[in-house]
């Protein structure tokens, strides 16, 4: 499966998908954080044959259940230049077996991997303890190495605690 990004000049970012039944949908992203779920015609991937508007929370919730495996998303510009290091951003998603669970209990699942701050609602908690308890929509700020954060990213989504 292959899911096309493509620049939209004034607009934002949009993101199609061809089903294995050769349908195309497709997500407009836009700036203002709008999203637009689309569904192409048949055969002309520029025609939008229907659409729907979700809002950035609505369209979160959507996300989650559609496809509740972590995604990892690099701070690149954090990163250091080494591959020994990557600083990631961890959503813990609606289905997470750590919603409602201390922070160790999920760190205690991965290695070489240190959460250096959680955003929740917009707020940046800095150096969490590790008593802190997780719930659904935060986001782990994460220092490690690629494998550590690869086990933690999966057992916020498949590990039951």
């Amino acid at each position: 499966m292959q899911i096309e990004r493509v620049p939209l000049p004034g607009i934002g970012v949009g993101y199609t998908l061809h089903t294995g039944e050769g349908q195309v949908i497709g997500v407009v992203c836009h700036r203002g954080g709008r999203r637009d779920i689309v569904v192409y015609a048949p055969g002309d991937p520029d025609t939008v044959e229907r659409s729907v508007t979700l809002s950035p929370a609505e369209a979160q919730e959507m996300a989650e259940l559609l496809h509740p495996i972590a995604t990892i998303d690099h701070v690149t510009h954090l990163e250091r230049h080494r591959e020994a290091i990557s600083v990631a951003e961890l959503p813990v998603p609606a289905a997470s077996p750590y919603d409602g669970r201390p922070l160790a209990e999920a760190v205690a699942r991965a290695r070489g991997v240190s959460v250096i701050a959680v955003v929740r609602d917009g707020r940046t908690l800095s150096a969490p303890g590790l008593d802190h308890v997780l719930a659904h929509g935060d986001v782990l700020i994460v220092a490690g190495d690629q494998p550590g954060i690869g086990e933690l990213s999966n057992a916020l989504v498949h590990t039951d605690p």
